[in-house]
C-alpha cells in the first residue's frame, strides 16, 4: 500500500495520499491550503487518480482544497454532518459514522471522535508491508505526537476538551499499542507512545 503526506499552508497541515498500489486510484486525506500542485505531482509520479477526498473534520486548514478537488475530478467528500457548516462549498456526500468505506481497492473504518469539532472523525485503514499487515489511523487534531485537539496545549482550539478526551479514550487508546497514528499536524507516532508519555492523556486519568 501508497502512503505519503505532507504539511501544507500557514499550519503545516498534514495531507495524505492513500492507494493500493501505484498505477490505480487513490483516497485523498483533508487537502489543506495549496495542497493540490503536490498532489497532482504525486498522481503524475505514481500514476495515481484520485477517487474520493475523507476530511477528519471541516476546519479550513485541513478541507480548503476539498471543493477544488471534488469539481476537477469529479469526486466525492467525505464529512461528519456535524461539520457540514463549517465548510464554504458544501461536499457533495456527507458521511454519518460509525460506518465503514470501501473505495478505490482500499477498506476504511470510520470512528466520531467528537471533541475537536462535533463531527471530527478518524480514518483507520490496515497497511501490507513486508512485515504483514499494519493499522494505521489517520487521526486529524483529535489525536497527535504528545498532543491532543490541535497542537500546543490539550483540548487546544476545541470545541468541547473534556468531550474530546473522552473520545480519544473510548476510540483511540483501545486499539493495539502499535498502531501508527498520523496526524493532522507534526510528525507519526503510535497508540503505545500516546498512552505512555501523552501528558494530556495521563493528566485525564482517574485514580
Amino acid at each position: 500500500m501508497l502512503i505519503t503526506g505532507f504539511a501544507v499552508g500557514e499550519l503545516e497541515t498534514n495531507c495524505y495520499l492513500v492507494a493500493p498500489r501505484a498505477g490505480g486510484e487513490a483516497l485523498v486525506i483533508d487537502p489543506g491550503e495549496n495542497s493540490v500542485l503536490t498532489l497532482e505531482y504525486y498522481f503524475a509520479a505514481n500514476d495515481l487518480t484520485p477517487a474520493a477526498v475523507l476530511l477528519t473534520h471541516g476546519h479550513r486548514d485541513h478541507a480548503a482544497m476539498a471543493y477544488d478537488l471534488c469539481a476537477a475530478w469529479d469526486i466525492p467528500v467525505y464529512l461528519h454532518a456535524a461539520d457540514h457548516d463549517l465548510l464554504t462549498d458544501p461536499p457533495e456526500i456527507i458521511l454519518d459514522p460509525p460506518s465503514r468505506l470501501s473505495i478505490a481497492g482500499v477498506d476504511v473504518e470510520v470512528d466520531h471522535t467528537p471533541g475537536h469539532t462535533a463531527g471530527s472523525v478518524v480514518y483507520r485503514v490496515a497497511a501490507d508491508t513486508d512485515e504483514g499487515p499494519a493499522a494505521v489511523a489517520f487521526t486529524g487534531d483529535t489525536l497527535g505526537f504528545r498532543t491532543v485537539g490541535h497542537p500546543g496545549c490539550a483540548g487546544g482550539h476545541s470545541e468541547d476538551p473534556a468531550m474530546l478526551l473522552d473520545s480519544i479514550a473510548a476510540t483511540l487508546l483501545v486499539l493495539d499499542d502499535d498502531t501508527v497514528v498520523l496526524p493532522g499536524h507534526g510528525t507519526s507516532t503510535t497508540i503505545g507512545g500516546e498512552r505512555r508519555f501523552n501528558k494530556h492523556l495521563r493528566d485525564n486519568e482517574h485514580p
